[in-house]
């Protein structure tokens, strides 16, 4: 076998060749990020600024490795001109990512904070440069699209690195990856945590602020500086319009001033392109007046006023006057007239005050425009226009310089603001999630218990306090810790089924319920026990009270306890006197199903009384301190069992109170059966029987029901003879034992009548 195995290993040429993963991964992990940086510091970061006006010109791109140097009065006369040298940390980065990989010592979080900086001065310088250089539109387009992709990777690789950075801070806490363990095996998944929650809304906030921020700064701006622009261009073409009106058109006097415009434009801040002035070759007639900022045309020979749409106008066809001397050529022809549309629409914006406010926009130039005219004894005499050209992107260049600059501070901004929010939330979040944690332990715990998964011990539960704030979750940490210490000291005092059935509602205390309550009895248990052995009892009673409470499960009732062979049940909800009443008639079914097997096989049977009552109880913790436990307590509980005692008085199955009766009486066939004082209340009660649902009632009950109450009416009106009838034949048709117990009254009472002011209530005198 080994000469084999050493054969096999011979005939691999490639078997000394093995491929390391870990090692792999290790250069591949600074390899790449050091040429990455060293391209950065390589490819061009930006360019300077476009000669505005001159749409041929271009611009030097400016390379990260000469930024300090860069020909820019903004640079050289600044502070920028230092904190620019913080570029050349970018290829040290690179440097030191090539050195790490001889070093043994393992420098990776070091290695994260050296790239992460580097990346942060050269997103800085990239971004400084955008502000400072950016002034028009074309900057954008003449940019190369490698500055792009470049600036692009860099601002992605930061943003992964930041992210990054704050899930390794995460995985650091081990009490983080316990909460990831226990929420992977919690059932209740959570769809928005809190810190997801937490993040948008901080992120949200302050995106909302800065926005509504920007656009209010950038209007405002953009109204002021648009109104103090149109100030100087709406001046200008007034000034060229009044000089042409004083100079009444003469060249010698027209021609200085366009030359000294000429002269001032060249130093100018914001130059114009030229100024024009444009007349008709055949002017017309037209002549208006101005008093303050009312324009009007006069009035025609029949007096009536002369409107602006009433006028023919002319077209200014002849370029009389402009500052472009040597280049009028040049020129488009379509400039150096104005069709009588365009005159029309020009002097609608005089009239209107437009003009004061906002220039005419043609293609890349925005014009100011002025009528020109004669003063004349009419009024003023129209010839022309003047016309006040500048370059769109030289007028607003001020303008764009403020939107570049506050847009690019807004996302500079809103990116830090990202970072931070994630910061705060975890800060902010992370105890939250760890005390749900240890909750969750404890509540597991606990579920263990109640499930009967975990013997009871009081050892078993405990909260551990990890929180190491020093606020209000530290506080909440302590409270629970407090609190699962006295559920921990209840535990022993508790039984399991206490704890399995108690209602959650009840925790803080006793409370006041609306319930509906059952008693049941076996009849005769005591004798059925007689020679028997306890185990064989025991069987017995587990068979008949498993029946039951089945029958009360299924109809949403609830068990609170057994004593011996009686049984105490409760129901809740706005159906609880009809479910009551239906398990009673089910039981009764059950039993009458037993009887009859029993007689069937000889042995021995039983029967059963019920009693049902329903109202308010305080429902809540009984017991001794050693043994507590959930129960109901009041005058409705007692009434109930006092029923189910008092089937033995009458032979009765199954017997309801009045408030009880009040709420089923359509859906059972139900007999008032008496008017009693039972043991321990002073209070008469009306006692109901119940005999069957009406679905399922027969004749036969009915006219048990009727024979009864008859017999019941004519007994409390004491007489004897009508009731003894009823009473009577009701017996003797259906072998009804309550008719038997009143025929016994009867006969009591012809011998002994009852007081005068009798009401028919009788006493009972046992339990």
């Amino acid at each position: 076998m080994k000469a084999k195995n050493s054969s096999s290993k011979k005939s691999r040429p490639f078997g000394k060749i093995k491929f390391n993963s870990k090692k792999f991964f290790f250069f591949f992990c600074r390899l790449f990020p050091a040429a990455f940086m060293t391209v950065l510091f390589l490819l061009p970061l930006g360019m300077q600024s476009i000669s505005l006006g001159d749409t041929q010109s271009t611009a030097a791109l400016i390379y990260p490795y000469l930024l300090p140097f860069t020909p820019s009065p903004t640079i050289q006369e600044t502070a920028f001109h230092y904190v620019y040298f913080l570029i050349y940390f970018v290829p040290f980065t690179a440097l030191f990512l090539i050195i790490s990989l001889f070093i043994k010592e393992k420098v990776n979080t070091l290695l994260y904070i050296i790239t992460y900086l580097s990346l942060t001065f050269y997103l800085f310088c990239s971004v400084t440069c955008l502000v400072i250089f950016a002034n028009c539109t074309r900057w954008f387009t003449s940019l190369p699209v490698s500055v792009y992709i470049i600036f692009g990777t860099a601002f992605i690789s930061h943003a992964l690195m930041s992210i990054f950075g704050i899930l390794f801070l995460r995985e650091m806490n081990p009490e983080f990856a316990e909460y990831k363990k226990i929420q992977a095996e919690s059932k209740q998944k959570t769809k928005i945590s809190i810190k997801t929650k937490l993040t948008l809304t901080i992120i949200g906030v302050i995106a909302v602020i800065m926005v509504i921020f920007t656009v209010l700064i950038l209007h405002s701006y953009k109204k002021m500086f648009t109104e103090a622009v149109s100030d100087v261009g709406r001046s200008q073409a007034e000034q060229t319009s009044t000089v042409y009106d004083s100079a009444d058109g003469r060249y010698e006097k027209i021609v200085g001033y366009f030359t000294q415009q000429k002269e001032a434009n060249s130093y100018a801040d914001c130059p114009f392109e030229r100024i024009d002035i444009i007349t008709a070759s055949q002017p017309g007639n037209i002549i208006f007046q101005k008093e303050g900022d009312k324009v009007s045309f006069g009035q025609t020979e029949e007096g009536t006023d002369i409107k602006l749409e009433d006028i023919e106008w002319p077209v200014y066809d002849v370029f009389s006057y402009t500052t472009a001397i040597g280049r009028v050529k040049d020129i488009p022809e379509e400039e150096k007239i104005i069709t009588s549309q365009k005159a029309h629409d020009y002097f609608v914006n005089f009239m209107n005050g437009t003009y004061k406010k906002q220039p005419v926009i043609d293609g890349e130039f925005c014009k100011y425009i002025y009528p020109v005219s004669f003063t004349r004894k009419a009024g003023f005499k129209l010839v022309g226009f003047s016309i006040v050209t500048y370059k769109t992107e030289i007028l607003m260049r001020s303008y764009f310089n403020v939107i570049i600059y506050v847009s690019t501070m807004v996302v500079m901004f809103l990116y830090i603001a990202i970072i931070l929010a994630l910061f705060i939330a975890d800060f902010i979040t992370n105890p939250l999630l760890y005390l749900k944690t240890n909750v969750r332990k404890t509540t597991n715990t606990l579920e263990e218990i109640l499930d009967g998964n975990s013997k009871i011990s009081a050892s078993q539960l405990t909260f551990i306090d990890s929180i190491k704030t020093r606020d209000e979750t530290k506080d909440l940490s302590k409270e629970i810790k407090n609190m699962v210490g006295i559920i921990r000291g209840i535990i022993p005092y508790i039984s399991y089924s206490t704890l399995q059935a108690a209602d959650k509602d009840t925790k803080k205390g006793t409370t006041s319920r609306e319930l509906c309550f059952l008693f049941t009895d076996i009849r005769g248990f005591t004798s059925l026990c007689e020679g028997k052995q306890p185990k064989e009892v025991v069987e017995i009673l587990n068979r008949y009270l498993d029946i039951e409470t089945e029958i009360i499960l299924n109809n949403g009732g609830d068990i609170d306890k057994f004593v011996g062979d009686e049984m105490m049940a409760f129901f809740s909800g706005p159906k609880k006197e009809f479910n009551a009443c239906k398990a009673a008639m089910e039981i009764r079914a059950a039993m009458r199903a037993q009887q009859e097997l029993a007689l069937a096989d000889g042995s021995d049977y039983i029967s059963m009384g019920i009693g049902i009552n329903t109202g308010k109880v305080v429902f809540g913790s009984v017991g001794a301190k050693s043994r507590m436990d959930f129960t109901s307590i009041g005058d409705t509980v007692n009434l109930a069992a006092r029923l189910e005692g008092a089937n033995k008085a009458y032979g009765s199955k199954a017997i309801i109170t009045e408030a009880v009766f009040d709420k089923l009486k359509d859906s059972f066939v139900c007999r008032e059966l008496d008017f009693i004082k039972v043991k321990g209340k002073n209070e008469p009660v009306r006692i109901y029987e119940i005999l069957q649902t009406k679905t399922a009632a027969v004749d036969k009950l009915y006219e048990i029901k009727e024979l009864f109450e008859k017999g019941l009416a004519a007994y409390r009106k004491q007489s004897w003879d009508k009731a003894e009838e009823m009473f009577q034949l009701c017996n003797e048709k259906y072998q009804d034992m309550p008719s038997v117990v009143f025929l016994d009254r009867i006969q009591h009472f012809r011998t002994n009548p009852p007081p005068k002011k009798w009401d028919g209530v009788f006493e009972m005198k046992v339990k």
